[in-house]
């Protein structure tokens, strides 16, 4: 035990001072760096996506409310009983 707590602490060392372990363009904040615009692109595209999912949820629910009041008015103008399931 006492082992596993002096490599964990080396290794902790080792992350903290080696220049392996800088952070990419990306995570620095490089803002002219390639990676930094592909992944605001990427980011951008992905968030549009989800937009348009929840925008075509939205509107598919808003068009059944207004085709279920279409359809109650068309069937009290005939005098008819309107259907509730």
């Amino acid at each position: 035990m006492r082992t596993l707590r002096g490599l964990s602490a080396l290794a902790l060392t080792c992350l903290c001072f080696c220049s392996e372990s800088f952070a990419c363009a990306v995570c620095f904040g490089d803002p002219k760096s390639p990676l930094t615009h592909g992944a605001l692109a990427g980011v951008l595209f992905l968030g549009a996506v989800i937009l348009m999912v929840l925008g075509s949820i939205a509107g598919v629910t808003f068009f059944w409310i207004r085709r279920a009041r279409l359809l109650q008015v068309q069937a009290a103008i005939r005098g008819e009983k309107p259907e509730v399931y």
